[in-house]
């Protein structure tokens, strides 16, 4: 037998199938290497090839540590509003003397500590307990002291004397800077005196605020418990000077039960007074010819209010009460348009276990002090409604706080005349997550709500820093921008790359990404100063060319749709577009002519007096409407570049199969192009949707930075980037503000970095989904 050949046709075909499947199980070639061994490639090519590949890999690694470099700064900016207060214990001095201390005051230093005794005022070194020196002026000359109050400023104190009088002082700290450091001198000044009891009776208790050389307010409360007010007004004549007028007020006989405690206003125009039975009673006294009016009686507890005090501007009310409870009591307007207000419970704090004694309030934001008769402190906050800690104090049965003027400290006074001094830590009181996003009860609200203002005229302003307005204007300015230029931006692609000539869109797309070159500032300064004033004269016809525009260009194309053949065929294929340019100017321009006639005929000729009146809205020049489309027409470059992008991107065997078949180009161009390019229009969409988010100076500049929550196109918003913009110079570094400002900023980075992760991830389903087409 021959035997079987082992190079024929068979066998060969069946060599090179082992061959092949044994090059499959082989490794895949170095494509390097194979680089390396191309013919004409020679050791520069090479040594830039490392180069570049470690440039590369160098750049990609260092802008990713940016990024991360930036979230870190920023967070650490953020990081302190979190910290939680820090407190600790300096030591307890015992004064000497054995005479009982009435109230006590301390210097912005926390050096000098000075106690209204009996027979006059102390100064004592705090650190060491020294006595520096004993204030015994003329008028507390054989004369006892029963009584005493320290103003929130912490400079006017009212001394109430065994005869009935009221002794008002001032404290003053003088502070010189020497070699060695700094030199405070204490000084105590008596301005004058009021008989507050013209039967002599001793003033238990006393309150006295000043509001300046005009005005002043002195209450008492008699051994008897009778209740007298004085106010003192200050005439002055025109050529200077002048004399002070003092008004008496007996205020018993509307008193039910013994007053415990009582607290006059910085203005001097009204009193408040808690009495053994849980009620305080309010006086207003706007004019002291005129007899006090009693203008409010609450039961404010079920037991004996023992302690009273104004937070820092005098609109919230501190109640203590002998069961340990705190509670915070604000006035609140009666309604909406009322100018009358009426004190309310808003916030209940942690209580105490044992009679609140003493409440003292800061004299830079909202925080306040209480202690109880067991000796235990504790800090909280009006605004936002917390109770940083309860402590004990290392003393018992406190009668006096004293809060550091700089916030940066305290002091305690109990019965047996031990100070105890703590340290505090607590630069950000104002800042909860629940006050950032969530609604606050503010002074002078009827309710909750959620408000940005971070500043106001004056020291006693209680900051208001909701993040929800701006994030509702941040939605609010972007959506109206979206829906200006997401049909124009993908209704202009889909017709550059499906239908106009080649030559049109080597024309129109170069002219639209040129729109992209222009500076947003320079689209703010044109959307405020010329559009903004145009659309406030015109916005009827603003609002007809919504209507007007597209019924006339669907108009115009029926009509070209229905001349003779002749003449269509006679104009070439790319003239329609450059015909439609008169119809857009003349829709436009019969837009803004119908306005005046719509809106006497609908408005009776004053639409926005109507829109007031009607329909219970003001229109802002500067509003929504402009945002729409002045950041609407910075958008369109963006959005329409990378839809014609990715419309143009589409295999051109599908739109020939697609034809090929008897679809219409309109047909093939939404049924087969857009599903395919479905991936790249919607990172168009997300794309312009981010440049609209973080726009800045277009928002800045066109709209009135006003942060309301209303969907109301004629209303303006604030932004979160327009906010930053705004805000961040005049921020005090590392204040509340400042920090607040990084954590908008950083919100803003998360948000859109959110945002992009979940687009890559539908870009990436749609690329799925239509990437068998």
């Amino acid at each position: 037998m021959r035997p079987i050949a082992r190079n024929g046709p068979n066998n060969a075909f069946l060599g090179n199938s082992m061959a092949h499947s044994e090059e499959k199980q082989t490794d895949p070639p170095d494509r390097r290497a194979q680089v390396r061994a191309l013919p004409g490639v020679t050791p520069g090519a090479r040594l830039m090839d490392k180069v570049a590949r470690w440039v590369i890999a160098v750049g990609g690694v260092g802008v990713i540590g940016v990024v991360l470099g930036i979230f870190l700064l920023i967070f650490l900016e953020c990081y302190p509003l979190f910290q939680r207060a820090r407190v600790s214990l300096v030591g307890v001095q015992t004064l000497s003397s054995d005479a009982p201390v009435l109230t006590l005051g301390i210097d912005p230093y926390q050096e000098i500590v000075y106690a209204v005794r009996p027979q006059g005022v102390d100064f004592i070194r705090l650190e060491t307990g020294e006595l520096m020196q004993t204030e015994r002026p003329d008028r507390l000359a054989n004369r006892q002291v029963v009584s005493a109050y320290r103003s929130i400023e912490g400079e006017h104190v009212g001394l109430g004397m065994a005869d009935g009088a009221v002794v008002l002082a001032r404290v003053q700290f003088d502070l010189q800077f020497v070699k060695d450091g700094r030199v405070v001198t204490p000084k105590l000044n008596t301005d004058r005196e009021v008989q507050l009891s013209q039967e002599g009776e001793a003033i238990v208790r006393v309150s006295y605020r000043s509001a300046g050389q005009n005005r002043s307010m002195v209450a008492g409360v008699t051994a008897s418990g009778r209740l007298m007010a004085v106010v003192l007004e200050e005439r002055r004549g025109l050529m200077g000077g002048g004399r002070v007028e003092v008004f008496h007020h007996d205020l018993t006989e509307h008193l039910e039960g013994l007053p415990t405690a009582l607290v006059v206003d910085a203005r001097g125009q009204r009193l408040m007074v808690g009495t053994d039975r849980g009620e305080f009673f309010r006086w207003d006294v706007e004019d002291p010819r005129v007899r006090p009016e009693l203008v409010q009686r609450t039961v404010a507890s079920e037991h004996a209010i023992t302690a009273l005090d104004y937070v820092l501007g005098d609109f919230s009310l501190v109640v203590g009460d002998a069961a340990g409870q705190v509670n915070v009591w604000s006035a609140v307007r009666e309604n909406e348009t009322s100018m009358v207000f009426r004190y309310e419970k808003i916030f209940s704090f942690k209580a105490h276990a044992a009679p609140v004694t003493a409440v003292a309030a800061s004299q830079r934001d909202k925080q306040f002090l209480t202690a109880d008769a067991s000796g235990q402190v504790g800090l909280h906050h009006r605004t936002t409604a917390q109770t940083f800690f309860q402590i004990p104090s290392e003393t018992s049965d406190i009668q006096a706080l004293v809060f550091s003027p700089k916030n940066d400290g305290f002091l305690s006074l109990d019965t047996e005349g031990r100070i105890a001094q703590f340290l505090l830590h607590n630069p950000h009181p104002e800042f909860t997550l629940s006050n950032f996003f969530g609604k606050v009860h503010y002074e002078g609200y009827s309710q909750p709500e959620y408000v940005w203002q971070s500043t106001g005229g004056s020291d006693d302003f209680e900051p208001k820093l909701s993040v929800i307005p701006l994030a509702f204007g941040t939605a609010k300015g972007t959506l109206y921008a979206m829906l200006f230029a997401l049909p124009l931006a993908i209704l202009a692609a889909i017709y550059t790359s499906e239908f106009a000539h080649p030559n049109i869109r080597n024309k129109v797309k170069p002219v639209v990404e040129l729109m992209a070159s222009l500076p947003s500032v320079i689209l703010g300064f044109l959307a405020g100063l010329w559009l903004a004033p145009l659309l406030d004269r015109h916005v009827v016809g603003a609002l007809l060319l919504f209507p007007v525009l597209p019924l006339v260009i669907i108009g115009a194309c029926w009509l070209w749709s229905r001349l003779p053949r002749r003449y269509v065929v006679w104009l070439p294929h790319q003239m329609e577009i450059y015909l439609l340019i008169p119809v857009v100017i003349f829709a436009g321009w019969l837009a803004f002519a119908l306005g005046p006639m719509v809106e006497y005929l609908l408005f009776g000729g004053q639409f926005q007096t109507w829109l007031r009146d009607t329909a219970g809205t003001n229109y802002d020049q500067r509003n929504a409407l402009v945002i729409g489309f002045a950041m609407g027409f910075a958008v369109i470059p963006i959005i329409y570049t990378i839809c014609d992008d990715a419309l143009t991107s589409v295999p051109g065997h599908l739109r020939a199969g697609s034809l090929a078949l008897g679809a219409t180009p309109w047909q093939t161009a939404i049924r087969v192009v857009l599903p395919t390019a479905i991936p790249g229009i919607f990172s168009a969409v997300m794309i312009g949707f981010g440049r609209a988010v973080g726009e800045t100076m277009i928002v800045l500049m066109a709209t009135g930075n006003t942060p309301i929550m209303e969907w109301n196109v004629f209303n303006g918003m604030r932004t979160l980037a327009a906010n930053i913009a705004v805000e961040i110079p005049e921020a005090p570094h590392e204040g509340t503000l400042y920090r607040t400002l990084f954590l908008t900023g950083l919100l803003l980075t998360g948000l859109t970095f959110l945002v992009n992760t979940v687009a890559e991830l539908v870009r990436q389903w749609f690329r799925e989904r239509y990437s068998r087409i």
